[in-house]
């Protein structure tokens, strides 16, 4: 999915109450992107972004990174939004009605 159908769909959960803005974070991280040429820029926006991402390698590569770090609260974040990502799977996020 792109990083703003993430956006969206996280910004669901919260609204239903499925997820809590704790939950929400590791996800939110997940859509962000930062430019590479010494990151002044900030965030690089998502209008127009239509790259497509498997945020569930995503989260798996940050769980290895953690690792090596020994960063036990990333790795328990990463690891709880794999779990969620996992019990949402199969289920429409949304509808595309542009044309």
């Amino acid at each position: 999915m792109t990083r703003q159908e993430m956006r969206d769909w996280v910004n669901t959960q919260i609204r239903s109450g499925e997820m809590s803005l704790d939950d929400s974070r590791p996800f939110m991280a997940m859509t962000m992107k930062m430019p590479v040429n010494n990151g002044l820029g900030g965030e690089l926006a998502m209008e127009g972004d239509n790259m497509r991402y498997d945020f569930m390698q995503k989260a798996r590569d940050g769980i290895q990174g953690a690792l090596s770090r020994n960063d036990e609260t990333t790795l328990k974040m990463l690891e709880s939004a794999i779990s969620i990502m996992q019990g949402n799977q199969g289920q429409a996020i949304g509808v595309d009605t542009r044309a």
